[in-house]
């Protein structure tokens, strides 16, 4: 029955199971607002959709909403690529993979379990605890932990989960392909110093200086072209929490005296001096003895 349905038909299908499946609840004014459709034709589309998937949502005539049930089945095929996009920038063209030939292409070596990100971003939507198997560098065969979520970041090689861990209590960074299962604790309170206004190292920027790389002084014009510096300087604002991950997966060289050698050494902090943090030790060049995050 899906196939036999119109494009328009199947876009807001799909932006019902989206809104359901990644923030838990989804409206009619969802789709009123989205499409510009009147409250009728809202309403014979989640009738639609319910005929599809019986089971996915039910209404909620207390908070006149649809709830996303946990034991839910996606029907509408959707990308990562596509669905992490709409996360981050909001919703255009939701709908599952582009047909047909593409004038350009990303390249990751993975992709991220779509299962177990929704039930994260429907976490931090509702501000539930979550209760995750996790498999982590100190502990192989994994274990359970009590997490709450805020946000989630892509470090430039993968997507992380920031939370609260209950059991370090502290914030740290979970990789969301390391998590086996995750199942919310809807009845679990959440402390005030557990919520993201409490994580300093998220709240808190960092002003990164970039420059080429003082080794490479015959390219150096190259290099700040392709850059776009001004002055000879890329000035790039980034959260604290994330400053270790984007320097690594840019290969910016942060040893003081520039050392590092390489032909994918292109980039050197400038004001490496300046920004001492504990997430640094990520990045090339470092050099600095720290506990790794999980």
């Amino acid at each position: 029955m899906f196939d036999e349905l119109s494009g328009y038909q199947k876009e807001l299908l799909a932006h019902i199971e989206f809104k359901g499946r990644f923030f838990g609840l989804v409206s009619r004014l969802d789709l009123t607002s989205r499409f510009e459709i009147s409250d009728a034709s809202a309403t014979r589309t989640f009738r639609l959709y319910n005929e599809l998937a019986p089971d996915n949502i039910i209404y909620r005539p207390n908070i006149k909403r649809y709830e996303w049930q946990e034991h839910a089945k996606p029907i509408i095929p959707i990308s990562p690529a596509k669905c992490l996009g709409t996360l981050i920038d909001g919703f255009g063209d939701s709908y599952a993979h582009i047909e047909g030939e593409t004038i350009a292409a990303r390249n990751t070596l993975t992709e991220t379990d779509l299962d177990i990100l929704s039930i994260i971003t429907r976490a931090i939507k509702r501000k539930h605890v979550l209760r995750i198997y996790y498999l982590s560098k100190t502990n192989p065969d994994g274990s359970f932990r009590e997490v709450v979520p805020h946000s989630i970041a892509d470090s430039g090689l993968r997507w992380h989960v920031r939370a609260f861990d209950r059991k370090r209590q502290s914030f740290i960074d979970f990789v969301i392909n390391r998590i086996r299962t995750a199942e919310p604790l809807k009845t679990a309170t959440i402390l005030e110093s557990e919520t993201i206004k409490e994580d300093d190292a998220w709240n808190d920027f960092l002003e990164l200086q970039i420059q080429a790389h003082p080794r490479l002084k015959e390219i150096k014009k190259v290099i700040e072209f392709e850059y776009r510096m001004d002055s000879g300087v890329l000035t790039r604002k980034v959260r604290k929490a994330l400053a270790g991950y984007l320097l690594d997966s840019w290969n910016v060289d942060v040893s003081e005296d520039a050392s590092l050698i390489g032909n994918h050494i292109m980039l050197h902090l400038k004001n490496t001096r300046v920004l001492p943090f504990s997430e640094k030790f990520l990045a090339p060049g470092a050099g600095i003895a720290s506990v790794s995050p999980d």
